[in-house]
């Protein structure tokens, strides 16, 4: 993944690895105060869960957007540039705003201990506030109660489907999982909760009991019913009824998935109990204009080329939407499906599910710091002697892509497994088209 350019952003992150991962808020907290404190200078939405975060993010801010407030948008990874985790009004922050941002942050003397993160959320945080945004939807980077994001006052938070993912950081069961996330949620400030397993459930509610903060469920406050995912623009049309809108709101998005009507549900349901419900028109442009890098993200056939579909999917809940979208849409076969992992992820029940729905598999490795770089041979060889599946082990993902492409034919290549692997076969001068997410 690459860096966007300018030497103040140079300066800020190329001697520190994205992968790296500390815990506690004593940095972020020392930095933001030498800066002066930027994110006590906008309201904020919080947004945590394990899969369909930046997706409600994205959803949430541009139904803002489109009610005519000035609206930032932190997400995270990036794909190929950093520049795409910092949005003002859908758009990239101007290069000269984020250059000054970045220099004010490489300046200061906290900024020499922290991570990666905790100085992208500083970078984002100081650009909202020098580009006077009124409201920030802001997603979490890992779990929430130790999350740099988590210096945050909102006025509501929000977490998406919660399944088993960083593990090592968050605990072992989806109840520990929950409370870490749950960490986001603070006294008075709606905590609005996605389509989650009772035990997980049963955890969040005890930690929004504990700090004060009422709780709003997807599936009782609000509901979503006639979902058609299609493969014209429109993308996923459903119907939303919630208490403050009986009447129903027939809503659709480019996103294709049922998953994505839940998040633009869950989206709608954080801005209307926060206190920013967007009148119906609002919400219907900013669901239908939403878009996000890598989720779903398709190329159409062309120059010889099959079609291409590209999924940051990394654990199996994930593959599981994918795949369901997959066979919805009854995308061109022969289904390619290349897949390049991290280490530290469930790759033996991620490919275990993909395999269930693709031709062939390529298995690859992006460039990735050597601690997180899973080995594709020793999963081939778990495929075959577990599953009985033959798969391909290619060196890199140029090579994996060029594959797949010549295997695919007229059907379809599928890149998948993070958004390591997905960014950089964005990239490929052989994938070269229409960008739908940027």
């Amino acid at each position: 993944m690459l860096i966007g350019g300018g030497d103040a952003l140079a300066a800020l992150f190329d001697s520190r690895p994205a992968t790296r991962i500390r815990w506690g808020l004593d940095r972020i907290e020392a930095l933001l105060t030498e800066l002066g404190r930027p994110e006590r200078t906008f309201d904020a939405l919080h947004i945590a869960g394990t899969n369909g975060k930046g997706s409600t993010a994205c959803f949430a801010a541009s139904m803002l957007g489109s009610g005519g407030t000035r609206t930032g948008l932190y997400t995270s990874p990036h794909l190929e540039d950093v520049r795409e985790r910092f949005r003002i009004d859908g758009g990239w922050v101007e290069e000269s705003a984020l250059q000054s941002a970045a220099a004010r942050v490489a300046g200061c003397e906290a900024a020499e201990s922290c991570t990666y993160f905790e100085l992208a959320t500083a970078l984002a945080f100081t650009c909202f506030a020098e580009c006077g945004v009124q409201v920030a939807v802001v997603e979490t980077g890992l779990g929430g109660r130790l999350d740099a994001t988590n210096v945050l006052r909102p006025a509501g938070t929000a977490i998406t489907p919660i399944s088993l993912d960083h593990t090592e950081w968050l605990g072992g069961s989806l109840e520990a999982i929950a409370r870490e996330k749950g960490g986001i949620f603070k006294s008075g400030a709606p905590a609005c909760l996605g389509r989650i397993e009772p035990p997980p459930l049963a955890a969040l509610e005890r930690v929004a009991r504990g700090v004060g903060a009422p709780v709003a469920r997807l599936g009782r406050d609000a509901e979503v019913s006639e979902i058609a995912v299609r493969t014209d623009p429109s993308g996923t049309r459903f119907r939303y009824v919630s208490g403050s809108r009986p009447d129903g709101l027939r809503l659709a998005t480019g996103l294709p998935g049922r998953h994505q009507a839940d998040n633009a549900a869950l989206a709608l349901l954080l801005l209307d109990c926060s206190g920013y419900p967007p009148d119906d028109g609002a919400a219907r442009r900013g669901i239908a204009r939403a878009r996000l890098a890598g989720r779903f993200e398709v190329r159409p056939p062309g120059a010889g080329r099959p079609g291409c579909v590209f999924d940051i999917a990394h654990n199996p809940a994930a593959i599981a939407a994918l795949c369901e979208t997959l066979a919805e849409l009854s995308v061109a076969r022969p289904l390619i499906a290349v897949v390049g992992m991290l280490a530290d992820k469930d790759w033996k029940s991620t490919l275990a599910r993909l395999a269930l729905d693709s031709d062939t598999m390529i298995l690859t490795r992006s460039a990735v710091p050597a601690e997180r770089r899973w080995d594709p041979s020793r999963a081939q060889e778990w495929l075959s002697r577990e599953r009985g599946l033959e798969s391909i082990v290619c060196r890199n993902v140029a090579e994996a892509v060029s594959r797949g492409l010549t295997l695919a034919g007229a059907g379809t290549l599928l890149v998948t497994g993070s958004a390591y692997t997905v960014g950089e076969a964005r990239a490929l001068p052989e994938l070269d088209g229409v960008r739908t997410g940027d």
